[in-house]
């Protein structure tokens, strides 16, 4: 099929240009094929998947020896390449890429949101995610559903899920980046280094320990009551040494008590 795209469209766009109302028909090639893009696999050394474009015709190959959520989702960031990035085309990303890019203003954030938000559209994720904790099962469970990678579904989590929560990414300890749910107040942020006590501190130490744990708040939390609360985190660590920690107000006092000292003011 030849079809000419001559205008960027939302993923959203696409799944009701497309009539696609189930996770189970969110097909990524035909998805890119409908956009003049045809996704090919190949074994890849150095990165995990790339695009090629000339006019309104692409080329996505993603890594073959990759597992099926990641092929998907490489293709969905390429796809988000070929649509928000037209006229910079080549592109080849690394499997970092799909990591560490997450909240910096660039590319490669805007083709990983892409991809999370076609994958993961929020009209099908959010009743899928309605009332289930924000640990690291239930993003497993979600991302078998949705067959999509771990980090973009706990993303998801976050922004959809039914309780205020965080994610953080951190590297030996440190912060790289982090997102939050529209509920929690952007007066709480993670602290830039992460406590001692959290599960993030001790996987990096490679200590074989499993969650969710219940942790003070301000192992995580950067803020100066945060002391006389409770955080629950769950956390994994990543082959590539980066860890993603989910982070769950089970009780909301903090949220409410910072919430009762703003009308106090």
């Amino acid at each position: 099929m030849n079809t000419t795209i001559t205008y960027y469209k939302s993923p959203i766009d696409l799944l009701a240009e497309l009539g696609i109302e189930q996770p189970d028909e969110i097909d990524i090639e035909a998805i890119a094929q409908h956009c003049g893009a045809t996704v090919t696999e190949e074994p890849l050394s150095g990165c995990e998947a790339r695009i090629v474009g000339s006019g309104n015709q692409a080329i996505i190959t993603v890594n073959s020896s990759s597992s099926v959520p990641r092929r998907r989702f490489s293709a969905g960031h390429e796809l988000g390449h070929w649509l928000c990035d037209r006229g910079c085309i080549s592109f080849g990303c690394t499997a970092n890429s799909f990591v560490t890019e997450w909240s910096e203003h660039n590319p490669e954030r805007r083709a990983n949101r892409f991809a999370a938000e076609l994958l993961l559209p929020k009209s099908m994720f959010e009743p899928a995610a309605q009332g289930k904790p924000i640990v690291v099962d239930t993003a497993k469970a979600l991302a078998e559903t949705f067959r999509s990678s771990l980090t973009a579904t706990c993303i998801r989590l976050v922004e959809c899920g039914s309780f205020p929560s965080l994610i953080v990414c951190t590297k030996e300890g440190q912060r790289k980046w982090f997102s939050r749910a529209p509920s929690v107040p952007r007066e709480l942020w993670p602290n830039e280094v992460v406590g001692n006590s959290t599960l993030a501190y001790k996987l990096a130490q490679a200590q074989g320990i499993t969650g969710p744990i219940e942790v003070d708040a301000d192992e995580w939390i950067s803020h100066k009551e945060s002391s006389n609360y409770m955080i629950v985190e769950d956390s994994f660590r990543m082959e590539n040494g980066f860890i993603i920690s989910l982070l769950w107000w089970r009780d909301e006092a903090q949220l409410s008590d910072l919430l009762d000292e703003e009308e106090s003011e």
